[in-house]
């Protein structure tokens, strides 16, 4: 639908200006009037063939996690700053960069124009606003919270989008690495190791064990390459296909787990995470039972998440929260000393947020530890493929030296 720009003035006289999402002007018209404000000018935004292929590419393009914090936490300064929720909106809505996000914001305008509340447009986009989300936007909206829960919320998204930064951070070296090391000896393989065969067979001796490797794998790739790139990308898809499936998931997150390293570093992330989520919507007025029940659905690893739901329903039965975790045998013990804590004290929500400090401070030391952990087992790869690569190149050539001297 077209987007309108309009003028126009409340009933006290004064000028406002905004845009709209509308079928026509007419329906800009109608829907202002409805609003009890009086139209002076209506003017739909000029379009062109850029623009709508820009419109149309859009819908492909996810929303950055950087400008979702961003607008979170605009909205909830201006909110804060006591400016109604649309004007508020409106005034965010000029800082939006991406064509997607405005759409979706201009969307969420025109459904609380529409008599909606800020939870219930919020969650006709589920695909950006997860329910935990709109379930502590509808929890703020009840107890006149809006502004904090929306700073609660910006804050959640920062943590994860600074620890996502930080694994990057840590493995883009070794990544780089093995990648190098990975074209060198494909280019050694294929270009060098070549030329060197025709004159080792010239002088008919057999070829040490190393060189006969590489020109093995020379032979495999130039004659089975469109057949390996076949097989790979018919193993990815299926790997993927069978990933998709429930018992594929299962699997996979708990084979994540067992990982060294990277199993105990996805555990105290999935634990932080859950904990901080959890601390925000009891602080957002959400009920136990119902912040369990929507938090185990932001835990990405299934093994988390099915402890996570034990754990519901035990305090469905009644009991604490701090019984199943010791069960869970995830939890380290300190964290469920700490919520017993917090639970007898009457302040599980900032305990909570204490064994969320904890599992994220483990887990920053494990990410800067992450690079000097990894670089011996780089040290050895490296090791490995330049020695095989020395020894298949220069073994003929010592053979060569004795055959022509004997």
């Amino acid at each position: 639908m077209p987007i309108f720009n309009y003028k126009a003035k409340d009933k006290y006289g004064v000028p406002i200006e905004g845009i709209m999402e509308a079928a026509a002007a007419s329906a800009v018209a109608s829907r202002l009037s409805g609003m009890g404000y009086t139209p002076v000018s209506i003017a739909e935004e000029e379009t062109s063939a850029l623009n709508n292929l820009e419109d149309f590419l859009s819908k492909y393009t996810s929303v950055k996690t950087e400008e979702m914090i961003v607008f979170i936490r605009q909205l909830s300064v201006i909110i804060g700053a006591g400016v109604p929720l649309l004007e508020s909106l409106e005034a965010v809505y000029d800082q939006v960069a991406s064509k997607r996000f405005k759409k979706i914001v201009l969307n969420i305008r025109r459904e609380i124009e529409g008599g909606s509340s800020f939870s219930d447009a919020l969650a006709r986009e589920p695909k950006i606003f997860p329910p935990v989300f709109t379930s502590m936007v509808k929890a703020g909206e009840k107890a006149g919270i809006l502004s904090e829960v929306l700073e609660r919320l910006a804050n959640l998204l920062e943590r994860d989008y600074d620890n996502l930064q930080k694994i990057k951070s840590a493995t883009r070296y070794p990544v780089i690495v093995i990648a190098a090391l990975v074209i060198a000896f494909i280019i050694v393989v294929t270009f060098i190791i070549p030329r060197f065969s025709a004159l080792y067979s010239a002088f008919k001796t057999e070829l040490p064990l190393p060189t006969r490797i590489l020109l093995g794998i020379n032979f495999v790739i130039r004659n089975y390459f469109f057949a390996i790139i076949a097989g790979i990308s018919v193993l990815a898809y299926s790997i993927k296909k069978v990933l998709q499936t429930e018992r594929g998931k299962t699997f996979w997150d708990r084979f994540a787990l067992s990982v060294p390293i990277f199993g105990i570093l996805v555990s105290k992330l999935s634990l932080a995470r859950f904990c901080r989520m959890l601390a925000a919507m009891l602080k957002s007025g959400i009920p136990v039972v119902e912040g369990l029940s929507i938090t185990k659905n932001t835990v990405d690893n299934r093994i988390i998440s099915n402890v996570i739901s034990n754990i519901e329903e035990e305090v469905i039965r009644g009991g604490s929260l701090s019984e199943p975790m010791r069960g869970s045998k995830i939890f380290p013990p300190i964290a469920i000393q700490m919520v017993a804590i917090g639970e007898k004290a009457g302040a599980l929500e900032g305990m909570l947020e204490k064994v969320a400090d904890y599992f994220d401070r483990d887990a920053d030391y494990m990410i800067k530890n992450l690079t000097p952990l990894l670089e011996p087992l780089l040290i050895l790869m490296l090791a490995f493929l330049v020695t095989l690569l020395a020894l298949g190149v220069f073994l003929p050539m010592w053979d060569m030296v004795k055959f022509i001297k004997s």
